[in-house]
């Protein structure tokens, strides 16, 4: 065993062999190699910094022990809304609501107790701001060289903007396909009501005013007008009904339906309106805001069964290119807005999301179609608007109805005139119609008010009627969508015989079906099924006296 002079002896030993070197010789051989090591050391890591805080996910880093973060990229910052300095060295739970960090951390402990990468689909994420983001997240944990989990790598993609879009998407989805239901039962279903309809009127005008079964009549005639609604109610929804748009001071289209409104609700929910004092100008159907309107006054309702506040308020507001973005739908411009505010229930945000879905209600079984929400949505996009929805459980719910503002010449609508009975005649009227019934209707109709029918029941047969009897006939009534010869293709036949003759198409399809068959003349007269024989016979009278 050697004692502690020899190890001092050793000692001087290599003192004096590395003396021998000096001092320039170790500057010269060694410092230059390492301080060019360490400047690539340096040199990579900004490198691989620069890499991961550009990387468009947010990237972190935890350790394995206490799960605090350790590393945290840019694009982590600007999402969470917290800087570096502020996430490092804190666990989720010193930065999130508790059910988030215990998520967050029971998915930490179970990507290092597998060893493996772990994908989320789907997690929510509230930043600092207090908004709520939905992330994809890939977890996997960084070993050792011995093979112990040391930290936990996390990268996360916010796809909230494109879950937005996606239920956009399936939204629009869901309308085409009820859309394309509805117009497909639309035409014969309005044949059938037509002829409920006319017949009930018809029998109604021909019983006297004490009659025991008038009563009875009244209600088959509502329920064949309720039926015609429903249909127009899923023609709405579905963007396919065809409007009657003019000019309007959407303060007036409130007041209007105001007092309607007042009965609908009852009497312990308290009505109140909050008007813009200036003209709020639009192009609307007026009908169908009223329809909006109310359908959203009786969501209010049921939502405060004890009584509450029902507030309808109007303004203006400029949407700029940031709120689009900010969220997902609508133009830039300036809209006239409609809120609708209630102190009822609330909804919760799975609720909120899918309030516009077709058949979608919270009501109990029989209470509700499921349509009014969708029938909002619908007639407010055919109006080139968009409608959102906030609510909160417990606190309440506001609609609001955005509708672009009329930047042209304002012109109100005209007054409402007193109708008056119809005009018959004796004249000669080509009916052409598919379907017998209601062929057989308009045709009682029509020699009910003296005038003469010649009927077809195609568009070939309303060409060979016409030939025969082209000086007696002054007026072609005539339905768009016949088979062996449509309308369009008939009155083209007929105008070669005849340039002058008059015409009158009707028609059950929905009038998108009609533009995309290109079965109508453009400036066309169209009167659309099911109608009121008083109705047709005002409109055939108009055209006859027409110059």
């Amino acid at each position: 065993m050697k004692n502690r002079s020899d190890a001092s002896d050793q000692l001087v030993v290599l003192q004096k062999k590395l003396a021998g070197f000096g001092e320039y010789s170790l500057r010269k051989t060694y410092y230059p190699e390492l301080q060019q090591s360490l400047e690539d050391l340096r040199e990579s890591e900004a490198f691989l910094k620069n890499i991961v805080d550009n990387i468009p996910a947010m990237v972190f880093v935890k350790d394995a022990v206490e799960l605090r973060y350790v590393a945290f990229n840019k694009a982590g910052e600007e999402l969470l809304g917290y800087s570096r300095e502020e996430l490092l060295g804190k666990n989720d739970r010193d930065l999130f609501p508790e059910v988030q960090a215990a998520f967050f951390t029971g998915k930490d402990r179970e990507v290092l107790a597998r060893g493996d990468l772990l994908e989320i689909p789907e997690e929510t994420i509230k930043t600092r701001s207090g908004d709520d983001r939905i992330l994809r997240v890939r977890k996997i944990p960084l070993f050792d060289n011995e093979g112990k989990a040391r930290y936990l790598l996390g990268i996360a993609e916010d796809i909230t903007d494109r879950k937005r879009l996606e239920e956009q998407l399936l939204q629009s989805q869901k309308m085409e396909a009820i859309g394309q239901l509805a117009g497909g039962v639309a035409h014969d279903f309005n044949n059938i009501l037509m002829v409920i309809m006319g017949y009930g009127n018809m029998l109604k005008m021909d019983l006297g005013p004490d009659s025991p079964h008038k009563e009875k009549l009244e209600q088959i005639i509502k329920a064949s007008e309720r039926a015609a609604q429903l249909t127009r109610s899923l023609l709405t929804f579905s963007r396919k009904q065809v409007m009657n748009p003019q000019s309007a001071n959407l303060n007036d289209v409130v007041k209007q339906v105001r007092h309607f409104l007042e009965r609908i609700i009852g009497e312990d929910i308290q009505l109140k309106s909050v008007l813009a004092p200036e003209e709020l100008k639009v192009v609307v159907d007026s009908g169908q805001i009223e329809q909006v309107l109310v359908n959203l006054a009786t969501n209010a309702r049921d939502a405060m069964p004890k009584g509450g506040m029902l507030t309808l308020e109007t303004g203006v507001m400029d949407v700029d290119e940031s709120f689009v973005q900010a969220n997902g739908y609508g133009k830039p411009g300036r809209y006239a807005l409609i809120s609708v505010t209630d102190t009822g229930t609330g909804m919760d945000e799975k609720t909120r999301i899918r309030i516009f879905e077709p058949f979608f209600t919270t009501k109990e079984v029989g209470r509700g179609t499921g349509l009014g929400m969708a029938i909002v949505y619908g007639i407010v996009k055919q109006h080139h608007g968009f409608v959102n929805v906030y609510s909160e459980p417990g606190i309440g719910t506001t609609f609001r109805i955005y509708i672009p503002v009329n930047s042209g010449e304002f012109v109100a609508g005209g007054e409402s005139v007193t109708t008056k009975p119809p005009e018959g005649g004796s004249e000669s009227i080509l009916v052409a119609e598919d379907d017998a019934s209601v062929r057989n209707l308009v045709l009682e109709v029509l020699t009910g008010y003296g005038y003469t029918v010649i009927s077809a029941e195609n568009g070939l047969d309303a060409v060979d009627k016409f030939r025969a009897n082209r000086d007696s006939i002054r007026l072609i009534l005539m339905d768009i969508i016949m088979p062996r010869m449509n309308g369009k293709e008939a009155y083209r036949e007929i105008r070669r015989i005849d340039a002058d003759v008059k015409i009158l198409y009707t028609s059950g399809y929905t009038l998108d079906t009609i533009q995309s068959r290109d079965v109508l003349d453009e400036g066309a007269e169209l009167v659309m099924k099911p109608i009121q024989p008083l109705e047709l016979l005002r409109k055939v009278r108009e055209l006859l006296d027409r110059q």
